[in-house]
């Protein structure tokens, strides 16, 4: 008996290890599995769009470009003076002539109005403005482009989002509040000077599924345009609790996810003036910094921690948006945006300390230009009863970037000490280190960095 259903057991294990394997081949059948990030099963919110499959596939490679720009590591007097001077009343007032058109669907005189306005707003600001035209099998329309131009005329920032909204409401977070982003930045970046070059485009057709930002990055794909970052806004206003406030999601691909980090440490940098935690959430085909990815460029999508619960419909008012959060994450992308913007500066890194006869320390130039007046100063206390206060320092007039600069301090004591490392530019942050050691004559032994 035992035999018998021993063999029965064994017949039935290898029936259904058949059936499983005979289902495994039939096309389009797999076994259910745990959901993962893949770009096919990212939400397609906010653009109208149902799948990735109503999109224009398209087949390029990426575009390497040619610097990201370093994060700072320190807050600067500049940016905190553009952050203060974008307030919700400045966001408030785009927001209203934004939406007094009504519903702004591409292809409507609402949508050609809104066009409109935007180019007069660029052009009262100064900045050189044109329409960008296109002609499409689904519907034709303009976007709208503002340029501040820069010392380098060649690299390019870009800002973005897109004015149209669906016929069943005004739109107002969608995406008034990123088209109020990229006028708000441009108001307040037209007045100073930038080493790069900046771009303030607002999109059209992009509830159509994204045919303004699709024929914008084509064109600039082929035009050779050298595109470093597009930071896209798309909803960025709906926050009902405190806790929805004081969070944001951003959307990128794997070449991007330098902007998140540099963003990111934007955010902490600028705190007092944004208090906004960023959460990466991967890919996404839902908005116009999907296109950007196709022909190759490097661009995020910025947006709400809650999704507005009034998406698409009469009620997407300013009256349900929190302009309070609206603002401090356009001071986020502002401030990210200028960083980047800005004059490169060199990065220095105090890349070694040892000991042995003396102290030697070493600077790095790290950065992406020549630092300037480059000093290191290596600062020694302690030894015995603590009389040991000696230090020593060495310059040179210029580093230029990957280059290194040594400095030696000789001594001549016995006993523990304390060893302090600063290197400094008339153009650089000033960087410092800490290590202990034991110093025994001229000798300094068992040399430890501290943090």
């Amino acid at each position: 008996m035992r035999t018998l259903n021993y063999r029965r057991n064994i017949v039935g294990k290898a029936f259904i290890v058949l059936i499983i394997s005979c289902l495994l081949l039939i096309p389009g059948y797999t076994l259910a599995d745990t959901p993962n990030n893949s770009f096919n099963t990212t939400p397609l919110k906010p653009a109208y769009i149902d799948s990735l499959d109503d999109l224009v596939d398209v087949q390029v490679a990426h575009r390497l470009a040619p610097f990201h720009p370093l994060p700072p590591r320190t807050s600067n007097v500049d940016i905190v003076e553009l952050l203060q001077q974008l307030n919700e009343s400045l966001i408030q007032g785009y927001l209203a002539n934004l939406t007094s058109f009504g519903p702004r669907l591409t292809g409507t005189e609402a949508c050609n109005q809104s066009a409109h306005y935007l180019y007069e707003a660029f052009q009262d600001m100064g900045l050189a403005v044109r329409y960008h035209n296109y002609t499409d099998s689904t519907v034709s329309g303009s976007n709208v482009e503002a340029t501040l131009y820069g010392s380098d005329s060649s690299n390019i920032f870009i800002i973005c989002g897109h004015y149209d909204s669906v016929a069943a409401g005004p739109g107002a977070d969608d995406d008034g509040s990123g088209v109020a982003a990229v006028l708000a930045a441009a108001e307040i970046m037209r007045n100073y000077e930038f080493y790069y070059t900046v771009r303030f485009v607002c999109f059209s057709g992009e509830e159509q599924g994204l045919i303004g930002s699709r024929h914008y990055a084509e064109d600039a794909y082929n035009s050779n345009d050298s595109i470093i970052a597009v930071l896209n806004a798309d909803m960025i206003g709906f926050a009902p609790s405190a806790s929805d406030g004081i969070k944001g999601k951003i959307f990128e691909n794997d070449a991007s996810e330098w902007i998140v980090e540099f963003t990111q440490d934007i955010s902490q940098l600028y705190a007092d003036y944004i208090n906004i935690e960023l959460f990466p959430q991967g890919q996404s085909g839902g908005s116009d910094h999907y296109y950007f990815w196709q022909f190759g460029y490097d661009a995020v999508f910025y947006h709400e921690y809650n999704f507005n619960d009034y998406y698409h419909s009469a009620n997407d008012t300013i009256g349900n948006m929190n302009l309070t959060y609206s603002t401090r994450f356009t001071r986020l992308i502002l401030a990210t945006l200028a960083e980047m913007a800005l004059q490169p500066r060199p990065v220095l890194e105090i890349s070694s300390i040892t000991g042995g006869l003396g102290i030697t320390s070493q600077v790095t130039n790290v950065g992406e230009v020549n630092a300037s007046s480059v000093n290191i100063t290596i600062s020694v206390t302690g030894g015995l009863l603590g009389l040991l206060d000696v230090s020593s320092t060495n310059g040179i007039d210029v580093l230029p970037p990957q280059n290194s600069l040594q400095s030696k301090a000789k001594l001549f004591r016995i006993g523990n000490i304390q060893i302090g490392v600063t290197a400094g530019a008339s153009n650089a942050d000033q960087v410092t280190k800490h290590a202990t050691g034991f110093l025994l004559g001229p000798y300094v032994l068992k040399l430890v960095i501290t943090p």
